[in-house]
């Protein structure tokens, strides 16, 4: 018996995007997505450039050994990323998602990097074989919020681990079986970051695959359509006939051979009458997604400055030249416990302090999560006081969060119990137990616990 592959592909920009940075290569041995991220900063780019080292891995591939191709693919693609960027400064910001299947006929390697998703559908059972590495996945995975509640958390784009060129990102890889009846739906968070598992679920076991797929994205428009739409879906058949090999979104438009200078520009022309779009309040909301992962950014930006600026120093001596880039840059991080903006770089070289305060909030370090007072003291760094603010209102809004709990928590703590209505005051206070009596049960019932606020602080 001889497994196969049956697969329908579809990519869509949405209803609010105005160009597709989703990316995905569908072929007989291989189904991957990719969503590209940083707005202005060329995710389609970095999803693209994703597909295509994934592209050129694609092979006759067996157990795992597939695992080791992927992982190579991948990291190539990171690499290449962050090539790309020290070409073109301005890209600085762009990563991508990746989530996809490796398939020999016998097994699947699935690899996943980001909160694109991969399911499941076995015997009637519909299940996520992939884990979201985004901040309010940590929230579900202790019991925090609910999966409904992620889809509308303030937070819910924070991603945690995805291919932006910095190398302590690795995706999860692993080895799955597969056998003949098997589902499999592999999509970007266009799809899964706007309904539930269980609004997919009832709909992913459909008869037709393409209607299956068509009513995906439409409950997926039906909560807006705010994001690029990228959805695989795949079946186990035996001795099928194999599908077709397929590049779609991004990939299928972008030349990643190119120099990124010489790249055209894919996005489609304003159409007449359309309300113009805030292209600033879209790339703000596409940098969110970035500030957990910039630890080490700061310091890769100083070896880059080192690494330029220093022969010329020993040549002609530039110091002026290679301050003045590194006040170029900006970032928020802790000052004296409240979160401030700097202008510069938070480090130190040869004793010269390379940051200066630009605003001071209100906002202490202390009143955040543990999660986010490690980011702000190890410096989010931003492309311009534009996004600094943007981030600065978030962590202000947190903070006021995680303060609210304590106070609930403390008056929780601290309120009087209610008197007891079953028991009038004239009986409490005239009437008292002989000694060695058992107290009645209806003489003084003790009172039901109070619930306990969730410790999001």
């Amino acid at each position: 018996m001889t497994l196969t592959l049956s697969y329908v592909a579809r990519s869509e920009i949405g209803l609010v995007r105005k160009n597709n940075q989703d990316s995905a290569y569908v072929s007989p041995t291989m189904l991957m997505v990719a969503d590209g991220m940083g707005g202005a900063a060329a995710g389609d780019l970095a999803s693209a450039v994703a597909i295509g080292e994934l592209r050129e891995s694609d092979g006759d591939l067996g157990g795992t050994d597939m695992l080791e191709v992927v992982a190579g693919a991948i990291a190539h693609a990171n690499e290449r990323i962050r090539d790309l960027v020290a070409h073109d400064p301005s890209l600085d910001g762009m990563g991508t998602t990746v989530c996809g299947l490796l398939f020999d006929g016998e097994r699947l390697a699935v690899a996943n990097i980001g909160d694109s998703r991969a399911y499941r559908l076995r015997d009637g059972h519909f299940e996520r074989i992939t884990r979201d590495h985004s901040w309010v996945q940590s929230l579900v995975d202790d019991g925090r919020i609910t999966e409904a509640e992620a889809l509308l958390h303030p937070h819910r784009s924070l991603i945690l681990k995805v291919l932006n060129g910095q190398p302590n990102h690795q995706p999860d890889l692993e080895m799955s079986d597969v056998k003949a009846g098997d589902r499999y739906l592999i999509c970007s968070d266009g799809l899964c970051g706007m309904v539930t598992d269980a609004a997919i679920e009832k709909l992913v076991g459909g008869t037709d695959p393409d209607q299956v797929v068509e009513q995906l994205i439409k409950i997926a428009y039906d909560e807006g359509g705010l994001d690029n739409i990228t959805i695989i879906l795949a079946d186990v058949v035996e001795d099928g006939v194999p599908g077709p090999t397929m590049v779609l979104g991004a990939a299928a438009e972008i030349d990643t051979e190119m120099a990124p200078d010489e790249a055209e520009d894919t996005r489609p022309l304003p159409t007449e009458g359309a309300e113009p779009a805030d292209p600033q309040a879209e790339e703000r909301a596409e940098q969110a997604r970035y500030q957990p992962t910039t630890r080490g950014r700061a310091s890769a930006w100083v070896k880059v400055v080192l690494g330029i600026v220093l022969p010329l120093l020993v040549l002609g001596g530039g110091v002026f030249g290679w301050y003045s880039f590194t006040q170029t840059k900006y970032f928020v991080g802790d000052s004296d416990d409240q979160v401030a903006v700097f202008r510069g770089v938070p480090d130190r070289v040869f004793g010269i302090n390379l940051s200066t305060v630009l605003q001071v909030h209100n906002t202490h370090v202390s009143d955040l999560p543990l999660f986010y007072q490690e980011k702000v003291r190890a410096a989010i760094v931003v492309p311009d006081l534009d996004a600094a603010n943007t981030a600065t209102e978030e962590l202000r809004v947190i903070a006021q969060h995680c303060i609210a709990q304590r106070e609930d928590r403390a008056r929780t703590t601290t309120a009087p119990k209610p008197p007891n209505p079953a028991v009038s005051p004239s009986v409490s206070a005239t009437t008292s137990p002989s000694p060695g009596a058992s107290p009645s049960a209806n003489s003084s019932p003790s009172a039901e616990p109070t619930p306990k606020a969730p410790e999001d602080c």
